[in-house]
């Protein structure tokens, strides 16, 4: 879906005003231009203020600036840009409602949907964005979650959650494998957990990427997932939703969302922060 140039001016400019996003700073007495690529580095450029989760602006490159999602408050010591929202009525697989097919790609394409417009029900970045966010010198990591709109208080609960290292699984590049067996950082499926474990990971040209837990034991033989074989097709987790459980947070409704992010660890230069990584 295309921007229209009008809107998305009008709305960056209420989101520069409203959110307070720094765009320039003032440094020994001179205004120098600051153009963070990423959520991690507006985080970095305000290391001395209070971040609040919200709508704020990054630059793709010395010309364009893109609204998006900023979480800087539910993971610590994470600091995560949204790049992807959905219901599990567009994730579905065999969704009709037009403009789903956006929600059933593997990033390696370009299907933006309502980029210039940041929300959870059905929101999608461009490629080249989710490529400049993804280069930019501190992401090191991605992350899926369930109702990221609906949590209530922070830290979040980790439950039906994965994350890993772009390094371990190059997520915006791959878009075409038989379930592979992967090393991943942290993965929890209603509520059953592997820290660095390796898991099948799935995507097609036309399957979103996503993690097959009924058949987990089958194809790795590493980490059994409770309901081994109880799903047939298999049950599949955080995308595509073949099959899916209402166990599931991503997939408890047809309202439910499920929620991606690319992002780093922030640790202040003032003070050294010790953290506990699950």
């Amino acid at each position: 879906m295309k921007c229209n140039v009008m809107n998305g001016a009008l709305l960056l400019a209420t989101l520069c005003i409203t959110v307070g996003i720094l765009t320039h700073e003032v440094h020994g007495g001179v205004l120098t231009s600051i153009k963070p690529k990423s959520c991690l580095e507006i985080r970095y450029s305000t290391e001395n203020k209070t971040a609040i989760n919200g709508f704020y602006a990054i630059h793709t490159d010395a010309t364009k600036v893109q609204p998006v999602y900023c979480d800087f408050q539910s993971d610590p010591p994470f600091v995560w840009t949204l790049v992807e929202s959905f219901t599990r009525t567009r994730g579905v697989y065999t969704s009709k409602i037009p403009g789903s097919i956006s929600f059933h790609k593997p990033y390696y394409y370009n299907y933006p949907y309502n980029d210039c417009s940041p929300q959870f029900k059905a929101y999608r970045l461009n490629r080249p964005t989710m490529m400049s966010i993804y280069k930019a010198p501190r992401t090191t990591h991605w992350r899926a979650t369930c109702n990221f709109d609906k949590i209530k208080k922070y830290p979040m609960s980790h439950k039906d959650y994965i994350r890993n290292s772009i390094c371990r699984y190059d997520i915006l590049n791959i878009y075409s494998a038989q379930p592979g067996c992967y090393f991943v950082d942290y993965l929890n499926v209603r509520g059953h957990t592997c820290r660095n474990c390796q898991v099948p990971i799935y995507v097609a040209p036309s399957y979103h990427v996503n993690f097959m837990s009924s058949r987990s034991y089958y194809y790795c033989q590493k980490w059994k997932f409770p309901s081994e074989f109880t799903f047939n097709p298999p049950e599949s987790n955080f995308g595509y939703y073949y099959r899916y459980s209402v166990e599931h947070e991503c997939t408890s409704s047809k309202d439910a969302t499920t929620n991606y992010w690319f992002g780093g660890i922030y640790q202040p230069s003032n003070k050294l922060i010790n953290y506990s990584l699950l």
